[in-house]
């Protein structure tokens, strides 16, 4: 028996689950409650919207397009503004858990606008363009205002690497139940239809196999899937807001705030290498995701003829980037945490690249493998972005002396939805020119290759840059504690006792000399924080 423990004990050391991951999990499950919405939120946005706008609403393609990227043409000024306001905030709350509860009713409000005309059903294609681009405007409003503060949460609520990592991989967990939760309650109120002679249960298993073809004749179902769907996103925010601690900020120095600053402050974010990295691999991730959501619903519909497996290929969707999950986090714990992207990325080439070759009759299999190995190496990229993201907030308090997290957590929400939002326009736009038109009964040849295009060749291109960037990025966990302890000791006695080799390893991560950066300068003692 006591080899059994101690065999166990070991193996719970070798996965990191020690006395301080006991005593964060609480912490763990609450703080990624807000999953919900920052990532199931989109997730159902990415694979309905643009078939509810043109199939049920009746825009164009190229409108439809249009709605998404001046919606997120407004991220780009509300973004950055954000993570100016949360990182000067001052409450008793701290500075970014306060906006947990001050976006709930907006985002819940604006996500259900989202699925209505709100009695424009019958106004001109134009027309319901201009309401559902407000509608979308306003739910990127609400959605900065909470997720960029939560992003920033993460470095507060776990200073340690490998804590970082664990709370990443409880997001993984509660994330999968978000995203798997809200398709399946997506997918039976759009799907549902009692068959005679067969079960509730023996109904809703058919409509879960069996998407069809959407038309006007939807809009109930889409306006009482966006009655269930706000609540589902908005109310566990609550459950972040009442089971996070965050410290007080109300005697926090608040310095004057100016244009110039502003800009300044954002321009020196780019002078890391880190971030740039970062954000190179996210950018790449994010566009190719665009695309391939973007087009799925028109390829299952019109390239491979099999519109009926829509539902069932999005839950095997998920259950791939389930089955990536443990390897993900052992690799990121044992190895580095960018090993993930670069041992998996290659599956998304692989599943692209088949998918390019299916036609009307393929094996149904083939395109349950292709999902598979897809959402697979997609686990594996999701995984490294969102774990290294909290270390480039400190490599970016080594440049310049301050915490920036909530500036830092903007490009992470800039990048999911603006990024995405301008993948979802180029989409339809590169559709259009293909001459595809959703409401058609059949395509023409070159349609169905413009699909293809989006689809699969696209995507291929952006992942192949994804794989270079992985390997570009060098921090180890050795080099995160090296720049920790240099910080913190730059806080106390106003200098370091790094060696020149271990100096040199500062500022190839930063990419920029050691006498540049704020770790190197001269600068008197500061108090902790």
């Amino acid at each position: 028996m006591t080899e059994k423990q101690s065999a166990g004990s070991r193996i719970l050391r070798f996965l990191g689950f020690d006395t301080a991951f006991k005593a964060a999990l609480p912490s763990m499950i609450h703080y990624n409650w807000a999953v919900f919405l920052a990532n199931g939120s989109f997730y159902i946005i990415g694979l309905f919207f643009i078939p509810f706008l043109t199939k049920v609403e009746g825009l164009s393609t190229a409108q439809a397009g249009l709605v998404v990227l001046c919606a997120k043409l407004c991220d780009a000024v509300t973004d950055p503004l954000m993570g100016v306001i949360t990182d000067r905030t001052r409450s008793r709350f701290g500075r970014h858990r306060p906006y947990l509860l001050w976006g709930l009713v907006p985002s819940a409000a604006s996500y259900f606008m989202l699925w209505t005309a709100m009695g424009l059903q019958n106004a001109e294609a134009s027309v319901k363009m201009l309401y559902f681009i407000g509608a979308y405007m306003l739910f990127s409003i609400a959605y900065t205002v909470v997720v960029v503060p939560h992003t920033a949460m993460l470095p507060v609520l776990a200073p340690q690497y490998d804590l970082r990592t664990q709370y990443n991989a409880m997001r993984t967990v509660i994330d999968a139940v978000g995203t798997e939760g809200s398709f399946l309650i997506a997918t039976l109120i759009l799907s549902y239809t009692r068959r005679a002679g067969t079960s509730a249960l023996g109904s809703a298993l058919h409509a879960m196999g069996n998407t069809p073809e959407f038309d006007p004749t939807f809009r109930g179902r889409f306006l009482l899937m966006g009655t269930v769907l706000c609540l589902f996103f908005s109310l566990p925010l609550l459950a972040t807001f009442f089971g996070t601690k965050e410290p007080d900020s109300r005697s926090m120095t608040v310095p004057p705030f100016s244009l110039r600053t502003f800009l300044r402050e954002y321009r020196s974010i780019w002078s890391s290498r880190a971030f740039r990295q970062y954000f190179t691999l996210s950018l790449f991730n994010v566009i190719a995701l665009g695309f391939v959501h973007n087009s799925s619903y028109y390829f299952l519909c019109d390239v491979a003829q099999m519109v009926s497996l829509y539902t069932i290929t999005n839950l095997i969707s998920q259950a791939g980037e389930v089955m990536g999950f443990p390897l993900n986090y052992v690799l990121s714990i044992r190895r580095s945490k960018q090993t993930p992207a670069r041992i998996e990325l290659p599956f998304i080439v692989l599943a692209l690249l088949v998918s390019f070759f299916v036609r009307p009759g393929s094996p149904k299999f083939l395109l349950i493998l292709v999902y598979i190995f897809y959402n697979f190496g997609l686990a594996g990229v999701s995984s490294v972005t969102s774990n290294i993201l909290p270390d480039v907030t400190d490599v970016d308090e080594m440049i310049c002396g301050e915490r920036r997290e909530g500036r830092i957590a903007t490009f992470s929400t800039l990048v999911r939805k603006i990024v995405s939002g301008l993948a979802a326009a180029v989409t339809g736009f590169i559709l259009g020119a293909f001459g595809f038109d959703a409401s058609a009964p059949t395509q023409t040849p070159t349609a169905i290759f413009g699909v293809r295009f989006t689809y699969a060749v696209l995507p291929i291109l952006l992942i192949l840059g994804s794989i270079v960037t992985a390997h570009r990025y060098k921090m180890q966990k050795s080099d995160h504690a090296l720049i920790l302890r240099a910080i913190r000791e730059k806080h106390e006695t106003g200098e370091t006792s790094l060696t020149d080799g271990e100096k040199e390893i500062c500022a190839r991560i930063a990419g920029l000399r050691w006498e540049d950066m704020w770790i190197g300068s001269p600068q008197p003692a500061t108090a902790e924080k």
